[in-house]
C-alpha cells in the first residue's frame, strides 16, 4: 500500500497497479496471529501499526481489522517483556538492536494519538483510542531503553560490539524516529 500510495504520487500519469500484489498480501495476513515475546518483533507491529494509520489517512484502503489485530499483538508482547527485558542484566547479556527495535516502534506510538486526532472521521476513535492509550502506558521502556544504549560504558560490552553497525543504526534511529516512522 505505501509503495502504491508513493508511485501515484511521485508518478502521477502513469504508475504501476500493485492492487493485486497488495490483495495477496491481504489474503496472506488474514487471520494470522501476530503476537510475539521478541522485543525488536514488538516494535516492528508497533512500527508498522503506526504506517498503517498513515497509510489509512492517506487513502490506502482501510485495514481497520489487520491494524486492531496488530495493536492487540504488540499490547500481549508488552505485558509478557515488560518486566522482563528489563530485569537489570548487564548489556553482555542483551541484545541492543533487539531492545532498540522496541524503542523504536514505542516512538511510533508516540505519533499515534495526534494522527488520530487529526483525522476522527477515518478511524472508529472509541476502541483505536483505547488501545493507543495503553500502549502509551509503555512508553517510559524508550527512555530506559536508550538511556541504558547511550551510555558509553554499556556499548563496550560484546554483545555490542559483536553488532556494532546494527546496533548504532538502531540506536539513532531511536533517537530520532521522524525519517524512519513517517511516511
Amino acid at each position: 500500500s505505501q509503495l502504491q500510495l508513493t508511485a501515484i504520487k511521485d508518478f502521477a500519469t502513469s504508475f504501476p497497479d500493485l492492487s493485486a500484489e497488495i490483495a495477496d498480501l491481504e489474503d496472506i495476513c488474514r487471520g494470522k496471529s501476530w503476537t510475539t515475546g521478541d522485543p525488536l518483533g514488538i516494535g516492528g507491529l508497533l512500527s508498522d501499526a503506526s504506517k498503517m494509520v498513515q497509510l489509512m489517512i492517506k487513502g490506502a484502503a482501510g485495514q481497520t481489522e489487520l491494524l486492531v489485530a496488530v495493536l492487540d499483538a504488540a499490547l500481549l508482547g508488552l505485558e509478557a517483556v515488560s518486566q522482563k527485558i528489563f530485569s537489570g542484566l548487564p548489556a553482555d547479556f542483551r541484545l541492543a538492536f533487539r531492545e532498540l527495535g522496541l524503542s523504536i516502534g514505542l516512538r511510533a506510538v508516540e505519533r499515534l494519538q495526534p494522527l488520530l486526532e487529526e483525522s476522527p472521521g477515518v478511524f472508529d476513535r472509541e476502541g483505536l483510542q483505547g488501545k493507543v492509550e495503553a500502549l502509551l502506558q509503555y512508553m517510559p521502556l524508550a527512555e530506559v531503553i536508550e538511556t541504558f544504549w547511550v551510555d558509553s560504558k554499556n556499548r563496550e560490552a560484546g554483545s555490542w560490539l559483536e553488532h556494532r553497525d546494527i546496533n548504532m543504526v538502531m540506536l539513532a534511529t531511536s533517537l530520532a524516529p521522524e525519517g524512519f516512522v513517517t511516511i
